[in-house]
């Protein structure tokens, strides 16, 4: 015997309520008249019969009726010997539809497979990555995905299928039980109580594939002439051969390599400059002989071309300096693909279609303009200075400005990096501003913006926030050479690289992930919806989805992108995930220990696979309403004879 719940047996302390209040007995006195009480002394009589408990029939149906709700709460169950694939068990028929069953005739082979299987009351999922439920009818269309296949979520499925029914199942999977499939952990694959299982495998031996296993290319660029694409070619099990390796661009043949591959091993092949058009190019590298799993033998990738960038540049007057700094360091940094455009205060400045903009040491500007920009969709480098202590406010952050904090330019007593986050790109790929002095530092409030690092005195010298659409870094000191050395320092042009590409988005361009990705688009607060198009041009989520934060499941593989505020898209390449390559199977040992009754939670609780837990929680309410319709005779009677 078992507890579904066991944690209300806690309502067994229910009990002591019945004892307690049949002890709470009135005991009546009767008073005699005496004349007088001066010689006799005071004295205190324990009396026994007082605390004797009474109407011990009445107190065993109460407390027969709580204990009775308590156990019914608790869910208790009680073993029993099914027999197995008998007609009380659940049949449940799983088809594996990854990408791997792809290959061959293997699909073909588990269609015709569970079309034996079928019958009455038969329940028919198909699964990859998740289970999910089919009627019979969707089994002679069923086609191999572009998902991995996941054998360990398979088995939690189950699991929580098989509470949800509370029953016993006959589990038929068919699939080619590739061994990539397996958890790391075997016990992962344990089914629930219950469960019987019987694999059918679609695959008896493990077949050789070769695929184009990565490629890495730039995602955005001026001149397609500077591009160059490395693929990686990989062979399974296979023999050292000669694969002939294409590049495509927008769908037509851009340059054709041969490669030798060694035997399970792989090799690289390399393009040099394509004609790409402005705008998003969709790109692809493929194997020319084709194989027994086409899905793998094709890697999609996307380039955008584009013109030079336009950064708008805000200076107070002080800063002139800061600007010629900075935009010197871009086009030492980039070659030109970004334009520099400077605004001085008071002047008017056009926001529109800038890539990103500076605030440079100033409050000149209209800051309500500058934090529309962000919230739609722009992003801003806010560089302080004097004269954000002068108006106490950091500019679209709106948050409040301290004071400035100075420190001696002799007897190293200047300020340098202290803690930092070595994962943002701004410091990381600037050598963590090794020998960079702060002479000047301006202390603000961070209010809600992520503090990426601190100087040695504490002081947050580098934020970041999200707004709306946008993002916002803030340097908390200037970069006119003054306030401290970092213009001068060699680490200040990789920096200016790095904060450039992430405000403009210059490497989220385009993205290259696995099928199954789930992809969080979320801005901050005032965000709004972005709009997401699958491969095939349809809406992937809808607005209200969008707008809430859905994440966007790149269910299979192709080109989806993503459209954003101001005018910004990006565009996804999702492929295979290149584990669903490695045809080998599951070691025969495993897939019959999987099979074995060990498997199961029934062997925690030393009971054998034929056996299924029967519930008894009804039995037990039946008998508490019984319970209560008894106490309450037994109580009438006792209060007839109270009364008399």
């Amino acid at each position: 015997m078992g507890l579904f719940a066991p944690w209300f047996l806690a309502g067994f302390g229910l009990l002591s309520l019945p004892i307690y209040f049949h002890l709470l007995k009135r005991h009546r006195s009767e008073t005699q008249q005496f004349s007088s009480l001066m010689f006799f002394e005071k004295s205190t009589e324990a009396s026994l019969k007082h605390r004797r408990l009474d109407y011990l029939l009445l107190m065993a149906m109460r407390l027969a009726l709580l204990a009775l709700i308590v156990l019914a709460f608790a869910q208790p169950f009680i073993w029993r010997n099914t027999p197995a694939g008998g007609p009380s068990a659940n049949r449940v028929v799983v088809i594996d539809d990854s990408a791997s069953m792809g290959f061959g005739g293997r699909m073909s082979s588990a269609k015709s497979e569970a079309s034996k299987l079928m019958g009455e009351n038969v329940k028919v999922a198909v699964f990859d990555s998740q289970l999910r439920f089919v009627t019979p009818a969707d089994v002679p269309r069923l086609e191999a995905g572009t998902s991995r296949s996941s054998l360990g979520e398979l088995a939690r499925a189950l699991r929580a299928y098989q509470e949800s029914v509370k029953a016993p199942l006959e589990v038929h999977l068919i699939s080619d039980l590739q061994r990539s499939s397996m958890p790391a952990g075997f016990s992962d694959l344990r089914l629930g109580g219950g469960t019987k299982l019987v694999l059918h495998t679609v695959a008896d031996k493990t077949e050789p594939n070769w695929t184009v296993e990565s490629v890495t290319a730039p995602a955005r660029v001026r001149d397609g002439k500077t591009v160059k694409v490395q693929a990686t070619i990989a062979g399974f099990h296979t023999n050292a051969a000669a694969r002939t390796v294409v590049l495509e661009v927008n769908g037509q043949p851009a340059g054709k390599q041969t490669v030798q591959v060694p035997a399970s091993g792989r090799a690289k092949v390399e393009f040099n400059g394509l004609d790409l058009p402005h705008g998003f190019s969709k790109c692809a590298v493929s194997l020319q002989e084709s194989d027994g799993l086409k899905v793998d033998d094709r890697y999609l990738f996307a380039i955008e071309r584009s013109d030079p960038q336009r950064v708008v540049f805000l200076y107070g007057e002080r800063s002139a300096r800061s600007a010629l700094y900075f935009r010197d360091a871009l086009d030492a940094a980039t070659a030109g693909a970004y334009t520099v455009e400077s605004y001085s205060s008071g002047t008017p400045a056009n926001l529109e279609r800038a890539a990103f903009i500076v605030v440079s040491d100033t409050g000149g500007f209209d800051d309500g303009m500058l934090k529309r920009y962000v919230q739609q969709g722009g992003s801003a480098l806010v560089v302080l200075g004097p004269a954000n202590v002068s108006t106490g406010k950091i500019p679209i952050l709106g948050t409040l400005v301290k004071a400035s904090r100075y420190a001696s330019r002799g007897a190293e007593r200047y300020q340098t990096l202290g803690t930092a986050d070595d994962a943002y790109a701004a410091i990381a790929k600037a050598g963590r501003w090794e020998g960079v002095h702060f002479y000047q530092s301006i202390d603000a409030d961070p209010g809600q913006a992520r503090i990426l690092a601190r100087l040695t005195d504490r002081t947050p010298i580098l934020l970041e926030q999200k707004i709306g659409e946008g993002t916002v870094v803030v340097l908390a000191s200037a970069l006119d050479n003054l306030a401290n050395d970092f213009p001068v320092q060699p680490s200040f042009v990789p920096f200016v690289e790095q904060i450039a590409h992430r405000l403009s988005g210059w490497e989220e361009a385009s993205l290259n992930a696995s099928v199954d990705t789930a992809l969080d688009f979320k801005g901050g607060a005032g965000s709004k919806a972005f709009e997401a198009v699958d491969p095939d041009g349809k809406r992937a989520l809808t607005l209200e989805e969008s707008a809430k934060g859905a994440p966007l499941v790149l269910s299979r593989a192709g080109f989806w992108e993503v459209r954003r505020g101001a005018g910004k898209s990006q565009m996804i390449a999702a492929n295979v995930d290149r584990r669903e390559s490695d045809l080998e199977l599951m070691p025969k040992e495993s897939a019959e220990l999987w099979q074995s009754p060990g498997t199961t939670g029934q062997q925690a609780s030393g009971q054998s696979n034929n056996e299924s837990k029967w519930p008894l929680a009804a039995w037990v309410l039946g008998a508490a309403v019984l319970a209560g319709l008894l106490e309450a005779l037994v109580g009438s009677r006792h209060l007839v004879q109270e009364t008399a």
